[in-house]
């Protein structure tokens, strides 16, 4: 049986917004930020998923498999 997972969106309008609020928009323009999956820069054309890790929030780039990668795990970590 599968675990359901919530996944929130962001309209496109609200994204930057979001993202400063998280504290990485900043970094996420200058391409400090690398894809938790694959490793690639991701800027704001590629960014695929924000989602809480242990240094607060990461990122995956739009690849589908590191999508599925991220949301996988999401799925399989146990909800405190």
């Amino acid at each position: 049986m599968r675990k359901r997972v919530e996944v929130k969106a962001v309209y496109e309008q609200d994204l930057e917004q979001v993202l400063s609020n998280l504290g990485i928009l900043d970094d996420l323009v200058a391409g400090k930020l690398n894809c938790a999956v694959c490793g690639r820069q991701v800027d704001l054309d590629n960014l695929g998923t924000i989602f809480p890790d242990d240094d607060g929030v990461g990122v995956s780039c739009d690849n589908d498999m590191c999508i599925r990668t991220i949301t996988t795990r999401e799925a399989e970590t146990p909800s405190g």
